[in-house]
């Protein structure tokens, strides 16, 4: 079955990238623990998937669209240019997301595809 892409507003995703976000990969041990810890993770920063956390996601990929570039994390290959950006989120706790964007034959007028997450707690 094909994965299907959903468009969101000045980028797309894909809808695997969900169940790794929710929790719900285990394809091998690596990809369960991080998967897990997403999981884990969005829920102390109050985005739970069965609360409209999925649309909460749409929501920050949109907004770090226009967020500071954590420029270290840039990344260029023979096949596209990532761009780590980072989003400030708070709820009952306060952190931020790390949005991988990644843009194809680095093209940066391109519209982008969220890649990846990475979830930062503060304490």
């Amino acid at each position: 079955m094909a994965d299907s892409v959903i468009q969101g507003e000045g980028f797309t995703v894909r809808e695997s990238k969900f169940d790794f976000f929710f929790g719900r990969v285990a394809s091998d041990p690596t990809n369960t623990q991080r998967s897990l810890q997403n999981l884990r993770e969005l829920m102390r920063l109050g985005i739970d998937e069965a609360a409209g956390g999925r649309q909460r996601l749409m929501e920050l990929f949109k907004e770090g669209l226009n967020a500071p570039e954590i420029s270290e994390d840039r990344r260029d290959t023979e096949y596209g240019t990532s761009i780590t950006r980072k989003v400030e989120v708070s709820g009952a706790i306060t952190g931020a997301i790390l949005i991988r964007y990644y843009y194809p034959e680095s093209d940066l007028e391109a519209i982008p595809q969220v890649a990846s997450l990475v979830v930062k707690i503060y304490q």
